[in-house]
């Protein structure tokens, strides 16, 4: 596994957070000075293998490999699982929502990464629904028809909120919620909640069993009033089934916008 830039910068931070608290105790308990010396030159070389990775002269060690595209595929010769895989292995990372919505009997969340928004002035997100596998249509698409509202919530990059999102997705006669450590209907991991009303609901073309919901942002429950300049750190699906923290591991601010 190659640790991103931000996991190994995080890592050295807590080693000096570490480091200090240890030579405090350690003078507080009138130790060797020779061990305490000790701490001090690791403490030293941690502050500057951290000072190196910062300022980015080594960013050439977090660069990842890559695959050229040189294989062309005709996608009606690839069978569904095959197609998904590498659709889903192409548009990825996504992150990944967890949409509760209600009916008149229970709350429902499920996990959802076909979420995108196309439009901020007016604010619209759309979304896709699928049936199960035994052709009826989910609960968050029926309670969606039904009530027109739903929350869209993006988790923090844990791995609790990761096995929450997993457990969210199980088949369940009742409420999701009763599966989940948390009562809904607002997740305790959630970082940000898009409160949206249904606006539109429409077929895709060529047969696809899929839905096309188009849902306008009416609020935001979020950390801060100033929206971060570097995106939020949330919980993504990477490739088919891989749940995963948003990657940072170098960054380059685009300047050139057509519009």
């Amino acid at each position: 596994m190659k640790m991103s830039k931000k996991s190994v910068c995080d890592f050295l931070r807590r080693c000096l957070e570490y480091a200090d608290a240890s030579i405090q105790r350690k003078e507080a308990r009138g130790d060797d000075s020779n061990i305490i010396a000790e701490w001090h030159a690791y403490r030293n070389y941690t502050q500057y293998a951290l000072e190196e990775v910062e300022k980015g002269d080594l960013d050439h060690w977090f660069e990842r490999s890559f695959s050229k595209a040189e294989m062309e595929l005709d996608v009606e010769e690839l069978d569904h699982p095959t197609r998904a895989k590498w659709l889903a292995a192409a548009a990825s990372p996504r992150p990944l929502a967890l949409v509760s919505t209600r009916n008149k009997d229970r709350e429902n969340i499920a996990p959802i990464t076909s979420v995108s928004v196309v439009s901020n002035s007016p604010p619209l997100v759309v979304m896709s629904l699928s049936q199960n596998r035994e052709g009826r249509q989910r609960d968050t698409y029926l309670n969606l028809i039904e009530n027109k509202e739903c929350e869209l919530q993006f988790l923090a990059p844990t791995r609790a909120a990761a096995e929450e999102a997993d457990l969210a997705g199980k088949p369940v006669d009742g409420s999701e919620w009763d599966m989940l450590d948390s009562e809904g209907p607002v997740h305790p991991l959630a970082v940000v909640i898009l409160r949206c009303r249904l606006v539109e609901d429409n077929p895709l073309p060529e047969g696809a069993v899929a839905r096309l919901l188009t849902l306008r942002v009416e609020s935001m429950v979020v950390p801060s009033y100033l929206p971060p300049e570097e995106g939020l750190s949330l919980l993504c699906q990477h490739g088919m089934d891989r749940l995963t923290p948003s990657p940072i591991d170098w960054e380059h601010i685009a300047t050139h916008h057509r519009s």
